[in-house]
C-alpha cells in the first residue's frame, strides 16, 4: 500500500513550529468506504503517536510512523462505520475516564492533563478522544453480536482447578504486560521491537498495542497459570523476571508478553472463588478478542479502499 511521501517534511515542519493544522492542506490521500483520510489526519495521527510515547521522532522512523498512522486511521474508520451501521450509542463513560487516567499515569503527567500534553505535540485531543469512544462502542457491538457464543464450561474449570490444588497444594501466578498487534506486518513488528529497545515496553504498549490494556502500559496484572492458554504459557515459562517474549502469533494477531513478576501461592492463601472467576473472565475475553479480530478482518476485506497515488 503506497502513501504519498509529501507527508515527511510537512510533519517535521508542523511538529517543530507547532503551527496550527488549519494552515496545512487537507488534500485527500485515501477513501475508506464513504469516509476520507487527509494530510491533516495522517499528520495529526503521527503527532498523537508521538504524544502518547512522550518523545520526538527522528527522520529515519517517519516512514514507519506514517504507515502505522495510516493503518490506525483506516482501522478506526472501518470500526466507526460499523458502529454507525448498528446504531451503537452505548458506552461506559467511566471506562473512558479510567482509560484516559491510565494513559496520564503511564506518561507520568502529574501537573498536566492529557489534553494539555497533546497541545505540546500539536495533536488534536478531541479526535483522539472520539477514537477512544469508537473503540468502546466497537466492544459493545462485538459483545452484542457474539455474547451467545461465549459459553464457558465453568464446572470443568472449577473441577480442574480443584484437582490442581489437591495435587500441588499451590498455584502459580504471573504478573504480565502485553503488546497486541492486529493487522501486523514485518515492518510494523520491527518498528515495535525497536521502540521497546528505545523507549521501553510500557510506552511502546501505549502507542502501538490494540488492547485495552494499552492505557496502563500494557499491564494486565496478576494472572493464574490455569487461565493462560498453553501457547502463551509455554513462552512465559521461558522468561526470567522482566523478560520479554518473542512475538507469539495467534489468529492473525501478534502478542508480545513481558513477565513483570511471578509468585507461587500456598493453599492457605488462595481465594479459589476469585481465581475461578478470573479464569472464566479471561477465557471469555479471549473468545471476544477472536470474534473482534475476525469481524474486523471480514469488514476490511469487504471495504472499498482507494489510495491516491
Amino acid at each position: 500500500m503506497k502513501i504519498k511521501s509529501i507527508f515527511f517534511f510537512i510533519i517535521i515542519f508542523s511538529y517543530l513550529s507547532s503551527q496550527s493544522f488549519s494552515s496545512i492542506s487537507d488534500k485527500i490521500v485515501a477513501k475508506i468506504g464513504n469516509e476520507i483520510i487527509t494530510n491533516y489526519d495522517v499528520i495529526n495521527e503521527i503527532n498523537t503517536i508521538l504524544a502518547l510515547s512522550n518523545r520526538t521522532a527522528n527522520k529515519d522512523e517517519l516512514k514507519n510512523l506514517q504507515a502505522i498512522a495510516f493503518a490506525s486511521l483506516k482501522k478506526n474508520l472501518i470500526k466507526k462505520t460499523e458502529v454507525k451501521k448498528y446504531k451503537i450509542k452505548n458506552y461506559n463513560q467511566s471506562d473512558v475516564n479510567r482509560y484516559i487516567a491510565g494513559v496520564e499515569k503511564n506518561l507520568g503527567l502529574e501537573n498536566m492533563s492529557l489534553e494539555e500534553h497533546f497541545k505540546r505535540y500539536g495533536a488534536n485531543y478531541k479526535v483522539f478522544l472520539d477514537g477512544v469512544i469508537v473503540s468502546f462502542k466497537w466492544n459493545t457491538l462485538i459483545y452484542s453480536l457474539y455474547k451467545k457464543q461465549l459459553d464457558i464450561d465453568e464446572e470443568l474449570i472449577k473441577s480442574e482447578l480443584n484437582k490442581q490444588i489437591a495435587e500441588k497444594k499451590e498455584i502459580d501466578e504471573f504478573n504480565l504486560s502485553e503488546i497486541v498487534l492486529e493487522n501486523w506486518d514485518s515492518n510494523k513488528l520491527e518498528t515495535v521491537k525497536k521502540s521497546i529497545q528505545q523507549i521501553g515496553f510500557e510506552k511502546t504498549a501505549t502507542v502501538y498495542s490494540s488492547s485495552v490494556s494499552s492505557a496502563k502500559g500494557g499491564s494486565i496484572g496478576w494472572v493464574a497459570s490455569k487461565s493462560i492458554s498453553k501457547k502463551y504459557l509455554n513462552e512465559i515459562l521461558k522468561l526470567e523476571k522482566l523478560g520479554i517474549s518473542d512475538p507469539i502469533e495467534i489468529n492473525n494477531t501478534i502478542v508480545i508478553i513481558k513477565l513483570n513478576d511471578k509468585r507461587t501461592l500456598n493453599q492457605n492463601y488462595l481465594n479459589l472463588a476469585k481465581i475461578e472467576r478470573n479464569i472464566i473472565n479471561k477465557k471469555k475475553e479471549e473468545k471476544l478478542t477472536i470474534f473482534s479480530d475476525s469481524h474486523f478482518l471480514d469488514l476490511e476485506k469487504k471495504s472499498y479502499i482507494e489510495i491516491n497515488e
